[in-house]
């Protein structure tokens, strides 16, 4: 089959025509790949190798495409046909998206809704989950019973970097369980993260002094748990929560997994590890807890889709075919693309 390699670490993406198709195992779904989202993590395993597994590799992990093989346990989640998107294991030869047919974990994927095109369906993998993982993982968000008819808290929750990807599917989700959302943004993106479920806005050019005044003006210290969606924003977190929340139980997730950090006494931290996702083996104890964590997500993520409660990342198709998935790359890494997520067509459909 045809997909594009990365030969070694720092290699340039190369078209080749003699990939294997990997067979899925009893759990598994194979997918024909419709469409892919570019994301940061191709660049960051392209240049360091990290959680590449073997090279070399074929790169992608937001997803979008039709099953077309089932294996005999995932019969209960998908059958030939249906329209799939999600995140795929990042760095594992047969799981990539650049490619035409790759592997998912059944339970780890999403149906796509009937609504939504393979383009925007592209989008929504990695955002969502990682969204899901620092919401209701790491800040202990909870889904009601009545979901998704959910009553309107008394509570802020705080979100770091409200116009990203992950930043905009933590709005919704949030809003979507009743919370009130502040969050920090440019003043150019603060209308958009306005429309997605924010009740105030802060604007990250401000001194962190000025931005934690006008946290404490806004919630009155009313909110538990800050959500660094950006991952370069720890200081500010964790000042809001020693200076300005008045919770007493409070927490602090972040998607920065790399950065060494000094655990507080004043609160819970956890930190978003979304590169282990359908990994296995006992040198990767956190493996099997975030997997679950996110099989149990599922469900919810695809009522808020079904419902129109979770819209979409906006787009930009800049590329079509395997031939363009480094140009789509470049693209996404000059930042270019207007705040849209970058996606290649893979296949006309």
């Amino acid at each position: 089959m045809k997909g594009v390699i990365v030969e070694a670490v720092g290699s340039p993406y190369r078209v080749v025509e003699d990939l294997k198709i990997p067979d899925p195992s009893d759990d598994q779904i194979l997918v024909k790949s419709i469409a892919a989202a570019i994301n940061p993590a191709d660049t960051f395993m392209q240049s360091t190798g990290l959680l590449v597994t073997a090279w070399p590799i074929v790169l992608g992990c937001d997803a979008s495409g039709i099953v077309t093989k089932v294996g005999s346990a995932a019969s209960s989640h998908f059958k030939v046909g249906d329209r799939v998107c999600g995140c795929t294991r990042l760095g594992v030869p047969g799981y990539s998206t650049f490619q035409e047919y790759f592997c998912m974990d059944a339970k780890l994927a999403l149906p796509t809704p009937k609504a939504l095109s393979f383009q925007q369906g592209a989008t929504i993998g990695v955002g969502t989950y990682t969204a899901c993982l620092g919401l209701l993982s790491g800040l202990k968000l909870e889904i009601p019973q009545s979901f998704p008819s959910s009553t309107e808290k008394d509570e802020w929750v705080v979100i770091l970097g409200g116009a990203g990807s992950v930043g905009q599917y933590s709005l919704q989700i949030a809003s979507a369980l009743g919370y009130k959302v502040v969050a920090t943004c440019s003043q150019k993106t603060a209308t958009l993260v306005k429309s997605l479920g924010a009740d105030a806005v802060i604007d990250y050019s401000k001194s962190e002094e000025d931005q934690l005044q006008e946290l404490k003006d806004i919630t009155s210290g009313n909110f538990s748990g800050v959500w660094d969606s950006v991952a370069r924003s720890e200081q500010l977190a964790r000042k809001a929560l020693k200076n300005v929340s008045t919770g007493q139980r409070k927490f602090f997730a972040t998607t920065d997994d790399w950065t060494p950090m000094e655990e507080d006494e004043d609160h819970e931290t956890s930190r978003v590890k979304l590169g282990l996702i359908g990994r296995q083996g006992d040198d990767i104890k956190e493996a099997p807890m975030i997997n679950e964590e996110i099989a149990s997500y599922i469900p919810f993520l695809t009522r808020l889709l079904e419902a129109g409660k979770l819209q979409p990342n906006e787009f930009k198709v800049v590329s079509k075919g395997f031939e363009g998935v480094a140009e789509a790359v470049e693209v996404q890494q000059k930042g270019s693309s207007a705040g849209s997520k970058v996606v290649v067509e893979l296949d006309d459909q």
